[in-house]
């Protein structure tokens, strides 16, 4: 399972991160047994406390920004608030696509200072079910939000109102526990480990 490697590097979960896989490229805690080559052999019970160092390592840069939630959320609940009301193309459009740049936005942002990008592949078990929680909301209110389209007749101004603060508190609440219970699980080995960008 472990690979022989050279004795050159620096001490345990200390050395720089694999840029594909996040997990320490060398480190000292190898014995000092001979191995064919002249390398050494890499101890069982220091690559596992590499793994771990480098698990936690990366769950502490998964810190989502406190600012994160609250804009994407913002963004999704004034898309769907104009298509409630039924408001003109002239303002719908505008809107979704200045909402479209800004998730784009959001999204090097929060790459740019975490230096990783979660996607469905990194989940563990109880964060995909916060997720997929997330994901009923937002499709309940976007589906709500459409009915104007099929009618032609707006929401109440109030309905309107209830679907957008129901994705701005769904998308704070909701994303926030997706994120901590990743970081929970990387620490703990359920979810994968996310790859650098």
């Amino acid at each position: 399972m472990f690979s022989i490697m050279e004795n050159n590097g620096p001490a345990p979960g200390t050395g720089p991160l694999d840029p594909d896989n996040a997990v320490p490229q060398d480190s000292t805690s190898q014995q000092d047994t001979a191995a064919p080559c002249g390398t050494t052999a890499y101890d069982p019970a220091a690559a596992l406390a590499d793994v771990d160092s480098a698990r936690r390592a990366v769950a502490d840069r998964l810190i989502t920004p406190w600012w994160y939630h609250p804009a994407l959320g913002a963004i999704l609940a004034a898309i769907l608030l104009v298509g409630a009301l039924d408001l003109h193309d002239l303002i719908r459009l505008p809107v979704a696509l200045v909402g479209a740049v800004g998730i784009g936005l959001l999204v090097a942002a929060y790459q740019r200072i975490t230096g990783l990008w979660v996607d469905m592949r990194n989940l563990g078990p109880v964060s995909r079910r916060w997720w997929l929680a997330y994901a009923v909301v937002v499709v309940v209110v976007t589906v709500s939000s459409l009915a104007p389209t099929l009618t032609d007749r707006a929401l109440p101004v109030w309905a309107a109102l209830a679907l957008a603060a129901i994705a701005l508190v769904a998308t704070i609440v909701l994303g926030r526990r997706v994120d901590e219970a990743l970081r929970t699980e990387i620490r703990s080995g359920a979810a994968a480990l996310p790859r650098r960008r």
